[in-house]
């Protein structure tokens, strides 16, 4: 793996044998099989009483979970202790109750169809009468799938479909018992009334095939777009539908403001976000028609959602042209497009014209850099997960060209399932040339840290693991084994708020806020691939740690819940044409550099970020290029060696003496280069120092396996345990290698 630096034969060794030993698939069916129906379940509730009451259920499930991690964390109660062992058994009572509850439920609405309906035995036959589906546009429909064993062994049936934005699947591999009946879903989501069509694809691992086609047309409605009904709450959240309506009403605004935005270079309109504020400071962002979506923080003429507190707002986004339903008298207006444009105040006229071209300063993919987020959940801008058609009005007004949306499992009462509207992949219809937008999954454990996985084929089971499943599952399997699963799909592995609550934390607790103590293992284990160092959370001496053991971890930026002002990363593609292949290859290779505003450019003898600059013996000069530009001008850089601030400079070109292997970068108030790694013959990267800290972080997290750890069995500990090990020995390699070449870290 490209981001461990091996420093002795001893270690190479480790990192084969964690490398060439395969895990099996770990996930608990039952709990896969839940997560799958709830994904139907959160969907059906709102206009199925039948399912908000199976909702409910899951509602008292989470509790139940939960329950137990309050008498370990608050009580202080281990594994062993009465009061757990017994809060354990009523929690997989009530998980076994929403079982029976999703399987009865489904059972019936497959009997009333329609359905396509599987048999899995010596052949695979399909019943399906090939039907066309009509559905309302902006609107959707649960096609169920029943899948039924007429088989006296276990099969592993894969099911599969072609990418599609409308005829939505989530491919996924079951493994379906002798006689039983398992149930999964299509969502049928027609954007436009054209006629589309799916393959459905399955296979029995035996050679045995089989397909059906899913066809849906969409019809048109005068009703309003799908609104979600939270639980909990007495409101509808509905959004506008087309250019002339406000929540889906028909509007003429005696009073407004109109905004034009261009681009000042091409005269074109340009997606912008706005803020618009009176002598007072209050805000507007309400109604509004035209192409756009508002954020705010109030339900007085705007859209909230559960997690609209999380918002920076209010504000709003247009595309091109768009009216506000405002008196524009007294009122100003702030535009904003992307890092690479200067924003722009303007008092409103008393006609409530406002029409501004957008200048840029830098043009960062004339330079073949392109910026994008690796972490991003759809309400970071309050958009109900339904509604995400709206998410390219977003990414195109902050000139975001890549948006990576995260699957998760929520800790909140509205979603069992949460940002899983889409499955894994790009997504064609809310993409386009410059802005691409796609869906990976964030996998959660708090005590082992929280992992990003851009580029997965199928969503990894079961999601979250530990308190954070919410379905009284185990602590397992550990992270190590799930980063096995996503890098064997070809996956980009990120550790996600890089070392974030790991330090200083008297207690290892399973809710927030204790995360990523697993992380050096996996790290030293070779599964990770970058560091989420920019946005919720992200400790820089952490990662200035992790390249001081010798490790090669690229630096990343996703913010998580909040997207307004937020660090980003960028990637260069040099030569390469930008697409999602070409962007995460060079994002993995560390090509990069995460940023606030300023823009840098870096390099140590003609070696870019990620690339490795061999040398002989030291002292050996080597000359730094490094610039950071902001919108008036250069600012100055601090170049960084194996940590430490060496130079501190507003020249282009400055010459440092380097006399060991280690790391180069530079940074500046709001931004940070990834670095260039340096070798010196028979001198392989690597400090004890870090090495350390990181053994005893690890010891922490194997007292808490041992005695708060929720597992199935005695086998699920010591696997855990296990893992925790190897991790270790790969430190002390590192100390023994620092120490035999006299090493040593300065303070």
């Amino acid at each position: 793996m490209k981001q461990l630096l091996t420093v002795t034969f001893v270690l190479l060794l480790l990192f084969s044998a964690s490398q060439s030993h395969t895990h099996p698939r770990h996930t608990d069916p039952v709990l896969a099989e839940l997560n799958d129906y709830l994904m139907a379940i959160q969907l059906l509730r709102t206009d199925d009483p039948k399912a908000a009451d199976i909702f409910g259920t899951w509602t008292e499930l989470r509790e139940a979970s939960w329950k137990i991690r309050e008498l370990t964390d608050d009580e202080n109660m281990t594994m062993i202790d009465a009061a757990v062992m017994e809060q354990i058994g009523k929690t997989k009572a009530k998980r076994k109750q929403l079982l029976q509850e999703c399987r009865a439920y489904f059972a019936e609405l497959v009997s009333n169809g329609p359905a396509v309906k599987i048999a899995i035995g010596e052949s695979i036959k399909v019943d399906w009468g090939n039907p066309m589906l009509e559905v309302p546009v902006q609107h959707f429909k649960i096609l169920l799938i029943e899948l039924k064993s007429q088989r006296t062994d276990t099969a592993e049936v894969t099911l599969a479909t072609d990418v599609s934005d409308e005829i939505l699947f989530w491919n996924k591999t079951i493994s379906l018992n002798p006689g039983t009946t398992r149930y999964t879903f299509a969502v049928c989501k027609p954007l436009s009334e054209k006629p589309i069509t799916s393959i459905l694809q399955v296979s029995d691992g035996l050679g045995n095939t089989a397909s059906a086609s899913i066809r849906v047309k969409g019809t048109s409605t005068n009703e309003a777009p799908y609104a979600l009904l939270p639980s909990g709450s007495a409101y509808r959240v509905v959004v506008p539908s087309g250019n002339e309506t406000v929540a889906g009403q028909h509007v003429t605004f005696e009073k407004s403001i109109q905004f034009t935005i261009t681009d000042k270079q091409t005269g074109n309109p340009i997606a912008a976000r706005i803020e618009v504020k009176d002598n007072d400071g209050k805000s507007y962002w309400s109604p509004i028609k035209g192409p756009s979506y508002a954020v705010g923080r109030e339900e007085r003429g705007a859209w909230h959602t559960l997690l609209w507190d999380h918002q920076p707002g209010p504000y709003f986004y247009v595309d091109g042209k768009a009216e506000l339903g405002v008196d524009p008298t007294g009122k100003t207006a702030t535009i904003y497009h992307g890092f690479e444009y200067k924003p722009v105040t303007v008092d409103v006229p008393q006609s409530g014209e406002v029409r501004v071209a957008m200048e840029r300063w830098i043009d960062m993919p004339e330079r073949g850099w392109y910026s994008g987020h690796t972490h991003i959940h759809t309400t970071d801008v309050g958009i109900p997960v339904q509604f995400s058609r709206y998410w390219p009005i977003v990414s195109q007004g902050e000139d975001l060209h890549v948006s990576a949306i995260l699957t998760l499992k929520g800790e909140w009462e509205s979603h069992a399932i949460y940002a899983d509207e889409y499955p894994m992949g790009k997504r064609e219809a809310f993409s386009t040339a410059e802005h691409i937008t796609f869906y990976g999954e964030e996998f959660r454990n708090n005590p082992y840290g929280h992992l990003a996985f851009l580029g997965l084929k199928e969503l990894i089971q079961p999601i979250s693991t530990g308190a954070l499943g919410e379905l009284g599952g185990p602590d397992y399997p550990p992270n190590s084994h799930v980063l096995d699963e996503a890098l064997a799909q070809g996956a980009t592995t990120i550790s996600a708020h890089f070392g974030i609550f790991s330090r200083d934390v008297p207690q290892i607790k399973t809710p927030w806020h204790s995360t990523g103590f697993e992380m050096p293992v996996d790290v030293a284990l070779g599964k990770i691939h970058m560091a989420e160092l920019a946005g919720n959370g992200g400790q820089r001496d952490v990662w200035y740690d992790i390249l001081n053991c010798g490790f090669r971890v690229a630096a990343t930026a996703g913010p998580d819940w909040i997207i307004k002002d937020t660090p980003r990363v960028y990637v260069d593609l040099g030569d390469s044409p930008f697409t999602l292949d070409s962007w995460r290859k060079g994002l993995q290779a560390g090509n990069s550099f995460i940023t606030n505003g300023p823009m840098l450019s870096f390099s140590v003898n003609g070696q870019a970020p990620g690339s490795e600059l061999k040398l002989g013996k030291g002292p050996v000069d080597v000359e730094v290029a490094a610039e950071a530009l902001m919108p008036n001008g250069p600012v100055p850089v601090e170049i960084v060696y194996n940590g430490k601030v060496i130079a501190s400079t507003s020249e282009k070109a400055t010459t440092i003496t380097l006399d060991d292997s280690g790391w180069l970068a530079i940074r500046c108030g709001g931004a940070h280069s990834n670095p260039v790694y340096v070798s010196f013959v028979e001198r392989p990267a690597g400090y004890a120092e870090p090495a350390r800290k990181f053994i005893g972080h690890t010891e922490r997290l194997e007292e808490w396996v041992r005695t708060k750890g929720l597992f199935d069995s005695d086998d699920q500990k010591q696997v855990v345990l296990e893992e925790l090990k190897k991790g270790k020995a790969v430190y002390q390699e590192i100390i023994a290698l620092a120490e035999r070449l006299g090493r040593k870290l300065e303070e």
